[in-house]
């Protein structure tokens, strides 16, 4: 811009015109000055975080979701251990007759009862698969439960420490043989009845049948 203003009006016109320039300029620059942050704002005063000093740690809070724990990681209660299997030495065998005697043709009936005399609880194959009552004379096989007993379900029970279970098995009187094949009443004289628990054998009632 040249110093000596040059054109046909007067002289002043032309520096009243640039002194109101120059102040039109200088009230711009200062408002740009302050809306680039030249003073603070009033929320940033109100309630705002104060600008931590240089130098000085900084924590950032996360935004984001926390995510969901992984369900292997969730604890779960474990469950309680099943009990030992019974051994042969805890167990109580005995199998007894509900008569002393019984007349040729009558069908006598037993009951089974076993007892864990054990401390603590244990489990046991208590099926028909696994237990067995026979009747004997002298060394005479005459009937076993297994002759006619088609199943074979082992039954897996759990007896707490000094627990019986107990069951009755009637007898037709007769003899039998493996595959269910049934004969002729058993003769008078005197017998036992002996039960089979897995490879356990106790004996049990001895009993007469009477002509």
């Amino acid at each position: 811009m040249a110093l000596q203003p040059v054109g046909p009006l007067p002289a002043s016109t032309y520096w009243r015109r640039r002194v109101m320039l120059g102040v039109v300029a200088l009230v711009v620059l200062l408002l740009v000055t302050r809306s680039c942050g030249g003073s603070a704002s009033k929320d940033t005063l109100a309630g705002g975080s104060p600008t931590p000093s240089a130098g000085a740690p900084t924590t950032v809070a996360s935004t984001a979701a926390s995510p969901l724990p992984s369900l292997n990681a969730v604890a779960r209660p474990s469950s309680p251990a099943a009990p030992a299997i019974c051994a042969d030495g805890v167990l109580q065998v005995t199998t007894v007759a509900d008569a002393a005697s019984y007349a040729q043709g009558s069908a006598p009936r037993f009951t089974l009862t076993i007892r864990n005399t054990g401390t603590v609880a244990c489990r046991r194959a208590l099926g028909p698969g696994a237990v067995e009552l026979r009747v004997f004379s002298g060394e005479d096989r005459i009937w076993s439960s297994d002759d006619c007993n088609e199943s074979k379900e082992q039954g897996i029970l759990t007896l707490a420490a000094g627990e019986a279970k107990a069951t009755t098995v009637q007898w037709s009187g007769k003899r039998t043989h493996p595959g269910c094949t049934i004969g002729e009443a058993a003769q008078p004289g005197t017998y036992r009845v002996s039960a089979r628990v897995g490879g356990l054998i106790r004996q049990g009632s001895v009993f007469t049948i009477t002509a």
